[in-house]
């Protein structure tokens, strides 16, 4: 079977979480995490893993787990979709989730790869759920 390589971008409370699922997961392979401060600082669990300040500097990677700040999504997508890999984000401004779909669909399809925005709880199931319940309020 052929590993997912994946890498972590930012290393928050939801990066954290994302390392556990990772490491549980016999189909994914982690090849990085990219973290502002790159190596300096690190906590013990990531010491087992290459930790840069730059996707670039990664080599092979299928998707990056975007577990920044909602805020900063959108520009860690583009330049990561920009470079043909592809992206899995929780953005969760609810208002902004549409716009921010076309965006990265369109720069996906132009770098022939693909962009899962606000997945999770909420937004993603959640979100469908109120969706159903307001339309039957």
């Amino acid at each position: 079977m052929k590993k997912v390589k994946a890498v972590i971008v930012g290393y928050g409370n939801i990066g954290k979480y994302v390392l556990q699922a990772l490491q549980t997961a016999p189909d994914f392979e982690i090849v990085g995490i990219v973290r502002r401060s790159g190596a300096e600082d690190l906590p013990i669990e990531l010491t087992p893993y290459r930790v840069v300040k730059n996707i670039k500097e990664l080599g092979v990677v299928d998707v990056a787990i975007l577990s920044t700040p909602s805020r900063t999504v959108e520009a860690y997508a583009k330049e990561i979709l920009e470079l043909g890999i592809n992206t899995v984000d929780s953005f969760d401004i609810h208002t902004g989730i549409s716009d921010l779909r076309k965006e990265l669909n369109a720069i996906a399809q132009k770098h022939n790869s693909v962009s899962i925005i606000s997945c999770g709880w909420d937004p993603g199931s959640d979100s469908i759920v109120r969706a159903l319940l307001q339309a039957m309020a």
